[in-house]
């Protein structure tokens, strides 16, 4: 695994410094959007509009990627990316920044499919669940790290606008230096929504309704923690801890979900997330402290749904059609998070800042009545596999991270078989 590391050196280098960037203009913007009194409902539009142009981006890169190629492709959205970070600068005004994000959007959607598709190149039956999860590793290490970058200047300055767009263009350097050939890439089919439907209706609702939350959390956050007059540094703990709570639950209860009914597991992980959103809503304005535990605690609870949701779809799933339903899957994810933040903006617009946690309740409200419905009827429908085991899909994974994962859990089928 170490020399597989090693000799993708310039990709997991490259790619820290990116997402460093990601992490800082999120932040960034949230903050900034309040300062500038934007209108709530504006503000959602703007986080929207990274969402849709990210949906649209993962829909039509393979093909881009296949008519000019991975180098050409990454270097032109790259930049694409760098630039648009300084338009926010020159254009302050919140339709301006929608647009802007849809085109950040569109472009990081670009980088993560080359990234994921050459680390899955790179990958054999060996090494591609070590190499995934120390992808996976770096992404929330560097976005981590970006969170509290938004501390090293005035936030109503050019300086953290201008710090994103190096660290993008930083991100550059090593990967264009690379004299690795380009990997083999093909173009995962989508099966349809309504087949995903009929075969698991509740991995559909699942993956829609966290593409929801992930929208709501990771657009309207920052803002969030603004409007309460939180400080810059606090905001980045907030963040932060967000970030790392969702990241470090994943592998436990992904562990939990191969040992029990994965249906009942999404009904509970329902039920403590709406716990989790109440106890902030009642008590997280009571301390910082323990604002920061009780997201943390909901970011614990709830981020390995989706997980376990695409985990979920694929026990129904025959093995040549798991990578297509989980291609199908991502879309179903991005339509949601396209919505959640505009949905969310509304609510703080009608109940001010603790409309954001509000939003999450009704969320969860529906989503709990659905989950005990399907565990109530049972199984109408056996499993293809029901040992299939999980394997984590974070929140930004582009439809090639996503099939990298399957195949990941089809090997290891395949070995407990034998």
């Amino acid at each position: 695994m170490f020399k597989t590391v090693l000799n993708s050196w310039s990709l997991f280098f490259g790619l820290s410094f990116i997402m460093m960037a990601n992490g800082l203009q999120g932040t960034l913007l949230g903050v900034n959007a309040v300062e500038y009194e934007f209108n709530v409902i504006a503000t959602g539009l703007i986080f929207t509009g990274y969402f849709v142009g990210y949906l649209v981006g993962s829909m039509m890169m393979p093909n881009l990627i296949n008519g000019v190629g991975h180098i050409r492709i990454f270097a032109a959205f790259a930049s694409l990316a760098s630039l648009a970070i300084l338009l926010h600068w020159l254009f302050i005004n919140p339709y301006a920044w929608a647009i802007i994000r849809l085109i950040t959007g569109f472009s990081m959607a670009g980088i993560y499919v080359v990234c994921e598709s050459w680390l899955n190149d790179r990958a054999d039956n060996n090494t591609r669940g070590q190499l995934l999860s120390f992808y996976f590793f770096i992404l929330y290490l560097s976005q981590g790290i970006g969170f509290f970058l938004i501390n090293m200047s005035p936030t109503l300055n050019a300086h953290l606008y201008i710090l994103a767009s190096v660290l993008i263009s930083l991100g550059l350097v090593p990967i264009l230096m690379t004299r690795k050939p380009a990997p083999d890439f093909s173009v995962p089919k989508r099966i349809s929504l309504k087949k995903v439907y009929e075969k698991s209706p509740l991995a559909f609702i699942g993956g829609l309704i966290m593409g929801t939350i992930f929208g709501t959390m990771f657009g309207l956050l920052s803002v969030f923690a603004a409007k309460i007059n939180l400080t810059i540094f606090e905001i980045s703990i907030l963040i932060s801890a967000n970030n790392l709570a969702g990241a470090l639950s994943q592998y436990p209860v992904g562990w939990i979900s191969d040992r029990i009914d994965r249906r009942h597991l999404i009904t509970y992980l329902s039920i403590g997330s709406l716990i989790s959103v109440l106890l902030v809503f009642s008590l997280g304005h009571l301390s910082f402290w323990l604002l920061v535990t009780f997201v943390s605690l909901h970011a614990a609870i709830a981020f390995p749904i989706y997980s376990i949701s695409i985990a979920h779809m694929n026990d129904f799933m025959e093995k040549d059609e798991m990578v297509s339903a989980s291609a199908t899957i991502t879309v179903i994810n991005g339509i949601g998070a396209s919505c959640g933040p505009l949905l969310a903006s509304f609510f703080m617009y009608l109940f001010g800042p603790y409309g954001f946690i509000i939003f999450l309740i009704v969320i969860y409200t529906v989503l709990i009545p659905f989950c005990l419905y399907r565990v109530k009827l049972g199984r109408e429908r056996e499993f293809v596999d029901e040992n299939r085991p999980t394997i984590i899909v974070p929140r930004t994974a582009s439809v090639m991270g996503v099939q990298m994962a399957t195949d990941e859990s089809i090997m290891r089928s395949e070995e407990d078989d034998t």
